[in-house]
């Protein structure tokens, strides 16, 4: 009997110990602060997407003037210098279009529409004004825009998240100036987000011309945030 009341006190006072180390690890001292990194950055890559829409009586007539007008436009991207990997179809279609709409009439089908539509990866940016004033005159007669964006952002996003921690450190380092304390470890570091940039797009409508087309790429702003929390001393 004594054996089992001196076993029971002792798990107590274990149980009373460890409560005691919880208590003083929650009370431990810190600041929490976040920090915001940017880089700034020229777009590097382009893409076209462009294409060729073709009507006919048939479906095989409107599929053949398409095939044909497609065949040149291939030729034309591979004398300018763009590799196979960075062509690849990103829409096709055979459909039925219809006849004007009049009240109270039946609406026949007036022929076939063919459409093949291509994505475009353009690694030299020195060609891209020329290269759009050649697609369209290629036969190209869809082109909805150019996408500008950054080859390897993970690169500059590494960088970012580097300011972003330097931010943290010098606001930390300031406050705990401030309250008359010293900074101790640090406790805990969570990413809190990174913004991309989705690629910039340049109006179809700036493409339409007789020369080759002018093209600003501008600049893109990418950026990380991190949250630091650092024990005071």
């Amino acid at each position: 009997m004594t054996n089992r009341v001196l076993a029971g006190l002792t798990g107590a006072l274990i149980f009373l110990a460890a409560g005691t180390a919880v208590a003083d690890n929650d009370k431990t001292r810190f600041i929490a602060v976040e920090g915001k990194g940017t880089v700034i950055a020229v777009p590097d890559i382009a893409s076209i997407n462009a294409g060729v829409t073709t009507r006919a009586d048939t479906a095989r007539e409107a599929l053949s003037a398409n095939n044909k007008a497609m065949s040149s436009l291939f030729r034309l991207l591979s004398k300018s210098g763009i590799d196979d990997k960075d062509i690849r179809t990103s829409n096709f279609s055979v459909s039925p279009f219809y006849e004007r709409y009049e009240r109270n009439k039946q609406r026949k089908i007036a022929g076939y529409q063919a459409a093949n539509q291509v994505t475009v990866t353009v690694r030299d940016l020195t060609k891209l004004g020329r290269l759009l004033d050649a697609v369209v005159s290629a036969g190209s007669n869809r082109v909805n825009g150019v996408q500008f964006s950054v080859a390897e952002p993970e690169k500059l996003l590494d960088q970012a998240r580097r300011k972003a921690v330097k931010d943290a450190m010098r606001k930390a380092t300031l406050y705990a100036e401030a309250a008359g304390s010293e900074l101790g470890k640090i406790l805990q570091i969570q990413e809190r987000g990174i913004h991309h940039p989705r690629p910039r797009i340049m109006a179809a409508e700036a493409l339409r011309s007789d020369k080759a087309v002018p093209v600003s790429r501008g600049t893109q702003t990418l950026s990380a945030t991190v949250g630091i929390r650092i024990e005071l001393e």
